[in-house]
Protein backbone atom coordinates (compact mmCIF):
# COMPACT_ATOMS: atom_id res chain seq x y z
CA UNK A 1 0.00 0.00 0.00
CA UNK A 2 1.28 3.63 -0.73
CA UNK A 3 2.46 5.09 2.15
CA UNK A 4 1.14 8.17 1.22
CA UNK A 5 -2.26 7.33 0.38
CA UNK A 6 -2.16 5.58 4.04
CA UNK A 7 -1.06 9.09 5.53
CA UNK A 8 -4.24 10.60 3.34
CA UNK A 9 -6.97 8.97 4.49
CA UNK A 10 -5.94 8.80 7.87
CA UNK A 11 -5.77 12.75 8.04
CA UNK A 12 -9.12 12.59 5.82
CA UNK A 13 -10.65 10.11 8.82
CA UNK A 14 -9.20 12.19 11.46
CA UNK A 15 -10.79 15.63 10.38
CA UNK A 16 -13.74 14.02 9.67
CA UNK A 17 -14.00 12.80 13.07
CA UNK A 18 -13.12 16.40 14.50
CA UNK A 19 -16.24 17.80 12.19
CA UNK A 20 -18.60 15.53 13.16
CA UNK A 21 -17.60 15.78 17.56
CA UNK A 22 -17.75 19.75 16.99
CA UNK A 23 -20.86 19.64 14.81
CA UNK A 24 -22.27 17.21 17.63
CA UNK A 25 -23.31 14.48 15.11
CA UNK A 26 -24.07 11.24 16.97
CA UNK A 27 -24.82 7.49 15.18
CA UNK A 28 -28.42 7.54 17.02
CA UNK A 29 -29.13 11.09 15.66
CA UNK A 30 -28.95 12.94 18.39
CA UNK A 31 -26.87 15.78 19.15
CA UNK A 32 -23.48 15.46 21.11
CA UNK A 33 -22.85 18.27 23.48
CA UNK A 34 -19.84 20.06 22.70
CA UNK A 35 -17.62 19.53 25.85
CA UNK A 36 -15.10 22.85 24.88
CA UNK A 37 -17.91 25.05 25.16
CA UNK A 38 -19.74 26.61 28.06
CA UNK A 39 -22.97 26.11 29.18
CA UNK A 40 -25.44 29.49 28.31
CA UNK A 41 -26.37 31.59 31.16
CA UNK A 42 -29.76 31.89 32.27
CA UNK A 43 -29.78 35.12 30.57
CA UNK A 44 -28.98 33.45 27.22
CA UNK A 45 -31.49 30.48 27.65
CA UNK A 46 -34.20 33.13 27.73
CA UNK A 47 -33.13 35.23 25.36
CA UNK A 48 -33.91 31.81 22.91
CA UNK A 49 -36.66 31.08 25.14
CA UNK A 50 -38.57 34.37 25.26
CA UNK A 51 -39.51 35.31 21.45
CA UNK A 52 -40.46 31.46 20.81
CA UNK A 53 -42.85 31.72 23.75
CA UNK A 54 -44.41 35.40 22.44
CA UNK A 55 -44.08 33.79 18.85
CA UNK A 56 -46.48 30.91 20.49
CA UNK A 57 -48.59 32.92 22.14
CA UNK A 58 -47.64 33.42 25.66
CA UNK A 59 -48.46 36.11 27.22
CA UNK A 60 -45.86 37.75 29.45
CA UNK A 61 -46.79 38.59 33.31
CA UNK A 62 -44.41 41.12 34.73
CA UNK A 63 -43.88 40.55 38.06
CA UNK A 64 -45.12 44.09 39.79
CA UNK A 65 -44.71 44.07 43.86
CA UNK A 66 -41.61 42.62 45.33
CA UNK A 67 -43.88 40.00 46.52
CA UNK A 68 -44.78 39.02 43.48
CA UNK A 69 -41.31 39.07 42.60
CA UNK A 70 -39.82 36.90 45.61
CA UNK A 71 -42.20 34.35 44.74
CA UNK A 72 -41.23 34.58 40.79
CA UNK A 73 -37.27 33.72 42.02
CA UNK A 74 -39.08 30.71 44.19
CA UNK A 75 -40.43 29.14 40.81
CA UNK A 76 -38.41 26.75 38.79
CA UNK A 77 -37.12 29.36 35.98
CA UNK A 78 -37.24 28.20 32.76
CA UNK A 79 -38.95 24.65 33.17
CA UNK A 80 -42.50 24.35 31.75
CA UNK A 81 -45.33 23.53 33.83
CA UNK A 82 -48.69 23.78 33.58
CA UNK A 83 -52.48 23.21 35.39
CA UNK A 84 -55.50 22.67 35.02
CA UNK A 85 -57.96 25.11 36.08
CA UNK A 86 -61.60 24.54 37.74
CA UNK A 87 -62.92 24.11 34.37
CA UNK A 88 -61.01 21.50 33.24
CA UNK A 89 -58.87 23.33 31.15
CA UNK A 90 -55.23 22.82 30.68
CA UNK A 91 -52.95 26.39 31.01
CA UNK A 92 -49.09 26.17 30.68
CA UNK A 93 -46.47 28.86 32.14
CA UNK A 94 -42.75 28.98 32.67
CA UNK A 95 -40.91 31.09 35.23
CA UNK A 96 -38.27 33.79 34.09
CA UNK A 97 -37.01 35.84 37.13
CA UNK A 98 -33.43 36.35 35.13
CA UNK A 99 -34.08 38.09 32.15
CA UNK A 100 -37.67 39.73 31.96
CA UNK A 101 -38.46 38.77 35.17
CA UNK A 102 -41.91 37.66 34.49
CA UNK A 103 -44.03 34.98 34.50
CA UNK A 104 -45.59 33.46 30.83
CA UNK A 105 -48.85 32.24 30.75
CA UNK A 106 -50.51 30.44 27.40
CA UNK A 107 -53.38 27.68 26.47
CA UNK A 108 -53.12 24.62 24.91
CA UNK A 109 -53.04 25.82 21.56
CA UNK A 110 -49.86 28.37 22.84
CA UNK A 111 -47.96 24.79 24.21
CA UNK A 112 -48.62 23.42 21.19
CA UNK A 113 -47.37 26.21 19.00
CA UNK A 114 -44.58 26.43 21.66
CA UNK A 115 -43.67 23.06 20.86
CA UNK A 116 -43.55 23.26 17.00
CA UNK A 117 -41.71 26.14 17.16
CA UNK A 118 -38.92 24.54 19.28
CA UNK A 119 -38.98 21.49 17.17
CA UNK A 120 -38.29 23.70 13.81
CA UNK A 121 -35.74 25.14 15.85
CA UNK A 122 -33.80 22.36 16.79
CA UNK A 123 -34.60 20.75 13.12
CA UNK A 124 -32.54 23.96 11.95
CA UNK A 125 -29.79 23.72 13.96
CA UNK A 126 -28.98 20.48 13.45
CA UNK A 127 -29.45 20.83 9.35
CA UNK A 128 -27.06 24.02 10.47
CA UNK A 129 -24.63 22.49 11.59
CA UNK A 130 -24.72 19.38 9.22
CA UNK A 131 -24.14 22.18 6.39
CA UNK A 132 -21.15 23.35 8.53
CA UNK A 133 -19.78 19.79 8.93
CA UNK A 134 -20.38 18.90 5.15
CA UNK A 135 -18.78 22.02 4.15
CA UNK A 136 -15.62 21.50 6.35
CA UNK A 137 -15.32 18.05 4.90
CA UNK A 138 -15.38 19.45 1.62
CA UNK A 139 -12.79 22.33 2.10
CA UNK A 140 -10.26 19.10 3.37
CA UNK A 141 -10.97 17.27 0.48
CA UNK A 142 -10.18 20.23 -1.86
CA UNK A 143 -7.14 20.48 0.62
CA UNK A 144 -6.16 16.49 -0.94
CA UNK A 145 -4.76 13.95 1.47
CA UNK A 146 -2.57 14.75 4.20
CA UNK A 147 -1.55 17.84 5.56
CA UNK A 148 0.51 19.35 2.88
CA UNK A 149 -2.03 19.80 -0.27
CA UNK A 150 -3.02 18.17 -2.93
CA UNK A 151 -1.48 14.96 -4.60
CA UNK A 152 1.30 15.63 -6.89
CA UNK A 153 2.81 18.92 -5.57
CA UNK A 154 5.38 18.95 -3.50
CA UNK A 155 9.18 18.58 -3.91
CA UNK A 156 10.78 16.58 -6.54
CA UNK A 157 12.65 16.90 -9.28
CA UNK A 158 9.35 17.61 -12.05
CA UNK A 159 8.69 16.33 -14.85
CA UNK A 160 11.10 15.45 -17.41
CA UNK A 161 14.24 17.32 -15.09
CA UNK A 162 17.63 16.10 -14.64
CA UNK A 163 17.18 13.49 -12.84
CA UNK A 164 14.48 12.15 -15.38
CA UNK A 165 12.65 11.68 -12.71
CA UNK A 166 8.57 12.31 -12.29
CA UNK A 167 7.88 14.40 -9.37
CA UNK A 168 6.02 17.35 -7.81
CA UNK A 169 6.31 20.68 -8.89
CA UNK A 170 6.48 23.06 -5.60
CA UNK A 171 3.49 23.52 -3.90
CA UNK A 172 2.79 21.30 -1.11
CA UNK A 173 2.98 17.21 0.18
CA UNK A 174 5.75 15.86 -1.20
CA UNK A 175 6.43 14.56 -4.04
CA UNK A 176 8.23 11.66 -5.34
CA UNK A 177 10.71 11.27 -7.84
CA UNK A 178 10.97 8.19 -9.81
CA UNK A 179 13.67 7.34 -12.32
CA UNK A 180 12.47 5.89 -15.49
Amino acid sequence: MNPRSTVGWAARLGLIAAACALAGCSAAGGALPNPFATPPTPQQQAANIDPMLQAAGFTALPAATPQQTTELKSLPPLQMSSYIDANGATHYWMADPDSCNCLFHGNEAAYQRYENIKLENQVAERDRQAMEAQQMQQQQMMMGPGLFGPPGFGFGSGFGGFGGGFGGFGFGGPGIAIPF
